[in-house]
């Protein structure tokens, strides 16, 4: 009996382990992510219309660590009036990278960032011009 116990225990703690997505929008995002990508985490994001769009809403950490290149995925779902945006500060709250082209308006699927430092990133969502959406972004390192 105990042997049996042992090995259920042990699945379930492998099963907890694979770092594969259960959710459909994840690993729908995850698949545009590309064959390199190795998934890490992910951030979903549901937000209602903004009263001003001045401050990014959805706001989350992350440790980054030098020399490895990521991958941030931004996915919408079909219902969303905007898509998802996302921009990265350092921890002297600098920005360090961005998925939208101020010069051009364009809205990137992805961004790849190259860690040079070691630390804590913020990691800031929201959907453009402050709409009402959802969404996930799913990081990853690119091997």
């Amino acid at each position: 009996m105990k042997k049996i116990l042992f090995s259920l225990f042990l699945f379930f703690i492998a099963a907890g382990l694979s770092g594969q997505p259960t959710d459909p929008l994840v690993s729908s995002c995850l698949k545009t992510s590309g064959p390199n990508a190795r998934y890490l985490k992910d951030f979903r994001i549901q937000l209602g219309k903004a009263a001003s769009g001045a401050d990014m809403r959805f706001k989350a950490n992350i440790s980054l660590w030098r020399n490895t290149k990521y991958r941030f995925t931004l996915c919408n779902t079909e219902d969303s009036k905007g898509k998802l945006i996302l921009t990265i500060k350092d921890e002297a709250d600098n920005v360090v990278l961005t998925s939208y082209d101020q010069k051009t308006g364009k809205i990137y699927p992805y961004v790849d960032f190259i860690c040079n430092k070691s630390g804590i990133y913020q990691l800031n969502f929201d959907f453009e011009n402050g709409q009402k959406g959802s969404g996930v972004g799913v990081v990853s390192m690119i091997r």
